[in-house]
This record gives structure tokens, C-alpha cells and sequence, in this order.
């Protein structure tokens, strides 16, 4: 029997974990599949009008979002992993930190941003795609670039080399495997784009996901909103799963870091117009809830601070910014604890044999992969759909949306906490144990300490990412629940210079919530 207690403390420690993603993901679409859906439905749907669109439209715009955020994002990758310079952690900042914002900011922004024969074109929504995930470059291939020794690009030049042969023949080989892993999440994240989709695609274009929303919503076709979502869940939860596994050796690599040389003007330049180009649509947004059709103007925050009542602009914005941060801080408080237990489960040392410890943490990780390779808005749908009855008629409960935001968060929180458990010596929890500390003080004397890092940045991604969820808010959400982003979302869609300058200003605030939180787990990890 006690060959079995580290086995049963592992599984133990990724029960609550478990809980919120069976009862938030699992079951929702499980059910959503068995009730509302049959066989024929996942022919029939193809045939309905904007379904085969919708398809070819996620499919070749993130193709091209994907190919564009590469080619832009590598030369500013290579710089700011390899070189030393001035302002070089301000630049990663501003290049990674749009990665956290709310989908609608991102949208809100290059509103304001492009010219209204742009705004609503395919050419905004790749921009975007661009904007938003061109930090995915920087931290992951960032960190393989950032390991190669400099000896190995010296002896290439030694052997007559050019410049653009070392990257070639040298660099782009080495980092091939984190492109691939990049380009694949960078495909998944433009693929089921929602947000930025509804908000600058306009009425004639849809992703999937969009598509799911209409049908579901607009149209009341749940069952082909439904053969959708199951198709779409069952082909990206596969990718996640592929991606994955291959990113734990790019994780691996990474935890040997490399210091950064001092670089050219050139490069420092090219950082420089880097980060101000990344900053533009931020400074856009600002300007913008500073102007009305009158000039400039704060009447836009007035209306939305209550200093003037617009009867056609009705916003209880104290409300909503009570409720966005209420769910933000139940999202944390779920989300870190769980992901910090089952990130300790999938890295202990279990006496189990080799083959059920394999065995166990693969189904573990597959699990806690699920929220990521799972859309938002089918989570939305499905909980929709699987909580409307008795016993459980839930689905006006106001708890379910920060539950949802904690599943969301769950895997970059398991994600942050993982390479620092495995890094952590065995012999310090040995050492521990010889002095007679049991596993739970074990835990908080040597572990948690290291993981300080760690339980920051989890504590500001679940937050920014329950501030900023969108997709199954979109579903759960009422008027004495509404958040952030759905406020920001209902005052684009009215039309009127003011009600834009208002969800410019209300676009705003949410970006200065998100950079605190930010900021402040950013000053708490330096501590």
C-alpha cells in the first residue's frame, strides 16, 4: 500500500484541475455532441449557406496571418534574443505584451488605427492577427536562438560564410523545429479567431468560430452550431496534443540561457522602429477616446464614467468594471492554486511503475491541454446547451463565467510552473525529507519558494485573460453580468460618433486594467 501513496498524492493533487475542466469543457461539449447533433448533421452543415465560407475564409487568412507574422517577427526575434542594447527589455515588453490583451482592445485599436476603407477588410484582420501574435515568435523561437553558441556563427563566417548563409544554412536549421511549433499555434490562435474577426471583419466575413456564434445565436441552428463545434474541437485538439509534446523539448532547451552581445546601430535601430511600429495602434486607441467629431474632447469618458447621460448609451460602468475584476480575481484564485497542484502532479517523482506513470501523465496533460485546443465560443455554446435543465440549471448562475475563465487560464498557468518544477534539484526535497518534512512542508519550504517567478506570472496571465475573455462570455453573459469586452462589443455596434468615442474610451480602461496587472506581477516577480 505505501508503494502506492505517491501515486495517490499525485492524483490527488490534480483533482481540482480536473474538476474545472470536466465540468467546464468535458461534459459541455460531450453533451452538446450527444444531444444536438447526429450523423447526418456533419455532412448536411457543409451544405448550409456561409458554412463551406466560413471555412475557406479561417482556413486562407491564417495561412497568410501565419506567414506574415513569421516573416515579420523573425529579424526583431533574432535581435532582442541574441544582442544587448539599450532599452532591450523595453522592446521584448512591447513585442510580447500584446499577446495579454483583451481581443476587443486589439480590435478597438485598429479601428481607430486605419483608415475606414481599411477597418472592415481582410487586410485589418490580418494586421491584427500580426499585432497579436507576433509575440509567439519572441518566446518561442526567441529562447532556441538565444542558446546557439556564438562560436558556432563565428566558425561559419571563418569558413566564408555570408551573413545571409549563416542564416540560412546555420540559424533558420537549428531553429527549425520551434518555427514549425510557432507557426502551428500561430495558425490555431488565427484559425479561431472571434474577437478581432467581429469586430473588423464585418458583416461578410467569418471564421468558424464566428460562424458557430451566428448560427447558434442569430439563426437558432444549434445543430449546425453544433456539428461545427465538435468538428472544429476534435481537429484542434489533435494539433494541440501534436504541438505539445513537441514543445517540451523547446522548453527543455530554453532553461540555458545565453548572454546577449552588444549589436550594430543597425540592429538597434531596427529594434527601436520595431517596438514604435507595435506601439502605434495602442497610441491610436489612446487619441482616439480623446476625440469626437467635434475635435478634441474627453465627452467620451464623461459618458462613460456617468458625468453625462446619453439615454441611447445606457453603460453602468462602475457595474461593469466591478464585475470584470470580480471574475478576474475568482478566475486567479481557482485558476493558480489547481494549475500549481497539477503542474507539482505531472513533474513528482511517483514510485508507480514506469509504464502507469507514463501512462497517468499523459492523460494528465492531455486534459490540461483541452482548454487550449478547445474554442472558447464552443465552451460558451456548450455550457449553453448542457446546464439548462434541472438538477442543473445553471446557466443564469453568474459563477459560471469565472469558472469558465479559470479553465481558459488553467494551461498557461501548468505551462508557467512546469520547467521550474523540473528544474528544481531532487536532492533539496531529499535534503528535506531527511530532516523530517512531510510532503506538504516540503512543498512550501522548497518548492514554492522557487516558484515565485512562476505564481506571479500565472497570478497576471489569469487575470489579463479573465479581464479580456470575449468567446464564451459572449454566451454566459447577462445584463447584471455584463463585462468589459461585451460593453466595448454593444457600443461598436451602435452607430453615432459617440457611442465609437465611448467604446474607444471604454477600450482604453480595459487596456490600463490589463498593463497593471501586468505591471504589478512583473514588480512582484523582481522582488
Amino acid at each position: 500500500m505505501r508503494r502506492d501513496r505517491p501515486h495517490q498524492a499525485m492524483t490527488f493533487a490534480f483533482f481540482p484541475a480536473a474538476i474545472v475542466v470536466i465540468l467546464t469543457l468535458v461534459v459541455p461539449v460531450v453533451v452538446l455532441a450527444v444531444e444536438n447533433m447526429n450523423l447526418s448533421d456533419l455532412i448536411d452543415v457543409w451544405r448550409r449557406p456561409g458554412v463551406s465560407e466560413a471555412l475557406w475564409f479561417s482556413t486562407w487568412q491564417a495561412a497568410l496571418s501565419t506567414l506574415a507574422t513569421l516573416g515579420l517577427g523573425l529579424i526583431p526575434t533574432w535581435i532582442v534574443s541574441r544582442y544587448r542594447f539599450p532599452g532591450r527589455t523595453a522592446i521584448y515588453l512591447i513585442l510580447t505584451a500584446p499577446f495579454v490583451l483583451p481581443t476587443v482592445v486589439v480590435g478597438a485599436a485598429f479601428l481607430a488605427l486605419l483608415p475606414d476603407s481599411l477597418d472592415r477588410s481582410v487586410w485589418a484582420i490580418v494586421v491584427a492577427h500580426i499585432f497579436f501574435n507576433i509575440a509567439l515568435v519572441v518566446r518561442i523561437v526567441g529562447p532556441t536562438w538565444s542558446v546557439i553558441h556564438n562560436d558556432l556563427v563565428h566558425a561559419a563566417r571563418t569558413l566564408g560564410a555570408s551573413p545571409f548563409q549563416v542564416w540560412r544554412q546555420v540559424l533558420l536549421p537549428l531553429a527549425r523545429p520551434a518555427l514549425r511549433s510557432s507557426a502551428a499555434l500561430i495558425f490555431l490562435m488565427c484559425f479561431t479567431s472571434f474577437g478581432v474577426v467581429r469586430i473588423l471583419g464585418g458583416p461578410g466575413r467569418a471564421t468558424i468560430d464566428v460562424e458557430i456564434y451566428r448560427r447558434a445565436v442569430l439563426l437558432g441552428d444549434v445543430s449546425g452550431a453544433t456539428a461545427l463545434a465538435v468538428v472544429q474541437t476534435l481537429l484542434i485538439a489533435i494539433t494541440v496534443t501534436i504541438w505539445a509534446r513537441r514543445r517540451t523539448t523547446a522548453l527543455a532547451i530554453a532553461q540555458t540561457p545565453s548572454a546577449p552581445l552588444s549589436t550594430s546601430r543597425a540592429f538597434i535601430a531596427t529594434a527601436y522602429f520595431a517596438g514604435l511600429i507595435m506601439s502605434i495602434p495602442l497610441i491610436a486607441l489612446l487619441i482616439s477616446s480623446l476625440r469626437s467629431s467635434g475635435g478634441w474632447s474627453l465627452r467620451g469618458y464623461k459618458v462613460l464614467f456617468g458625468f453625462e447621460t446619453v439615454e441611447r448609451l445606457p453603460i453602468a460602468i462602475a457595474t461593469v468594471v466591478r464585475t470584470s475584476l470580480l471574475f478576474a480575481v475568482i478566475a486567479t484564485i481557482i485558476a493558480v492554486p489547481s494549475g500549481l497542484a497539477a503542474a507539482h502532479a505531472l513533474t513528482r517523482r511517483s514510485r508507480a511503475t514506469s509504464a502507469a506513470r507514463s501512462l497517468s501523465q499523459s492523460s494528465m496533460s492531455a486534459l490540461l491541454v483541452l482548454p487550449l485546443g478547445t474554442s472558447a465560443v464552443v465552451v460558451g455554446l456548450g455550457i449553453l446547451v448542457t446546464y439548462d435543465r434541472a438538477p442543473f440549471d445553471f446557466r443564469s448562475s453568474w459563477w459560471l463565467i469565472p469558472l469558465v475563465h479559470a479553465a481558459i487560464a488553467l494551461p498557461f498557468v501548468v505551462r508557467a510552473a512546469v520547467p521550474v518544477l523540473q528544474a528544481i534539484p531532487h536532492d533539496l526535497r531529499a535534503a528535506a525529507a531527511t530532516l523530517g518534512a512531510s510532503p506538504s512542508q516540503r512543498f512550501m519550504a522548497v518548492d514554492l519558494p522557487l516558484l515565485r517567478p512562476a505564481v506571479t506570472a500565472s497570478i497576471a496571465l489569469s487575470g489579463a485573460l479573465s479581464l479580456g475573455e470575449f468567446g464564451a462570455t459572449s454566451f454566459l453573459t447577462r445584463r447584471d453580468t455584463e463585462t468589459l469586452p461585451i460593453a466595448i462589443s454593444r457600443l461598436l455596434g451602435r452607430a453615432g460618433s459617440l457611442s465609437f468615442t465611448t467604446a474607444m474610451a471604454a477600450a482604453t480602461l480595459l487596456l490600463v486594467l490589463t498593463m497593471a496587472i501586468i505591471t504589478l506581477a512583473q514588480a512582484g516577480r523582481r522582488r
